[in-house]
């Protein structure tokens, strides 16, 4: 959200309403030594996603001193997983999520806003059966889980402009989350329907800091956030609460001409033990070892403009620094290393008005245990899209 605070505010001189449409659709396509989970089978694994988002956003300023953003997305996913004894597949519309932030200009140096998201549950809970399977590892397919309920996300904030190249954004939000049903795990030997689990999620405090700088042909932002959720209730019983979450991330780019300009981000997030139910207590405690990893991102992309043709080629590395486990979509998720390479094409056909597409082959390399051999995944992810801007 800072992030998005940050350039409204660039654009808060613009006296009309704007409207942009993006629709974009992504295909995503691996396949590997063992499938997911790789506990499930040991035969070879593979699986697909086609996933079509589509983003309607508006600007304007209503009022002299304010200025509004609107946003809303939704979107289409096809999702199949085809490694032998683990083959499912589920076709459903995306939740559907739509937010609003309000930012008062009035104030000079200080610039406060207020914010809501609401995610509205269009999408599909409960996947029975072999559909579980459709359920892919989060670091390699755009959507591991495809639905969740209603959720409801205040935030407050201000923007700090310090002189013409410096800002400072500060925020805090309070996500009220919904229950929403998931497929209980399936009996082979019972004759009985699937039955269900119904989930109430842990509500989210989250408090974030960003600051940005320009100057000449430098951009930097950097970003830091704390969240903290309450228990999740399975059946309303308290099951478990996520860990703590710290998340830093922070971009450079520079513009070396007009047309030509390099780009860097990082991001690392990482959380502390989760709280899980003792039977014998009756409450939940610290769990007796870290289920949680670390993560690390790094992309370097370097761009050129020619004409109405933008091009970018573009490497990026994922590190997870240990085996986890999310117990919201029950899922072991494997430690790796991913390393992706590729670029993407962008044409201007007219003013407001564009295409593009992008390509990345990405290597992945899974370690379970000391003891087991190193999993090996491959795929390609290719994206196809366009934008209009009224």
């Amino acid at each position: 959200m800072a992030c998005f605070v940050v350039s409204s505010v660039a654009h808060a001189a613009e006296p009309n309403w704007s409207l942009s449409v993006d629709q974009d659709l992504r295909y995503s396509s691996w396949s590997g030594t063992r499938g997911f989970p790789a506990s499930g089978s040991t035969a070879a694994g593979a699986g697909t996603q086609v996933y079509a988002p589509l983003t309607i956003q508006a600007s304007g300023q209503p009022l002299e001193n304010v200025k509004v953003d609107l946003l809303g997305r939704g979107g289409y996913v096809w999702s199949r997983q085809s490694t032998p004894g683990l083959t499912g597949s589920v076709t459903t519309t995306t939740d559907t999520v739509v937010s609003g932030t309000a930012t008062y200009l009035g104030i000079p140096g200080i610039q406060p806003f207020v914010s809501m998201s609401v995610n509205l549950p269009s999408g599909t809970t409960a996947l029975y059966g072999s559909a579980a399977n459709a359920r892919m590892d989060q670091d390699i397919v755009d959507l591991a889980t495809f639905g969740e309920g209603l959720n409801i996300g205040p935030t407050v904030g201000v923007n700090l402009p310090i002189g013409e190249q410096l800002i400072v954004t500060l925020s805090s939000g309070y996500t009220w989350r919904g229950a929403y049903r998931m497929e209980a795990l399936l009996d082979p030997a019972s004759t009985e329907p699937q039955a269900t689990t119904l989930v109430g999620p842990g509500r989210v405090a989250a408090q974030t800091a960003s600051l940005g700088y320009q100057l000449a042909n430098l951009t930097l932002l950097v970003s830091a956030s704390y969240a903290r959720e309450t228990a999740t209730y399975l059946d309303h019983i308290s099951s478990y609460a996520l860990g703590d979450r710290y998340t830093l991330s922070g971009t450079a780019g520079y513009a070396w001409t007009q047309s030509s300009s390099t780009t860097f981000t990082a991001s690392w997030t990482n959380a502390e033990k989760n709280r899980v139910l003792d039977p014998d207590l009756m409450k939940i405690i610290p769990e007796s070892f870290l289920s949680n990893s670390a993560v690390y991102r790094y992309r370097l992309e370097h761009s050129f403009a020619v004409g109405g043709w933008t091009i970018a080629p573009m490497v990026n590395f994922m590190r997870r620094d240990q085996n986890s486990y999310s117990p919201v979509t029950q899922q072991f998720i494997p430690a790796k290393a991913r390393m992706g390479t590729g670029g993407s094409v962008q044409y201007a056909i007219r003013e407001g008005m564009s295409l593009k597409a992008s390509a990345e082959r990405f290597w992945i390399n899974e370690n379970l245990t000391a003891l087991t051999p190193d999993l090996s995944v491959r795929g390609w992810i290719a994206t196809f899209g366009g934008s209009v801007r009224f």
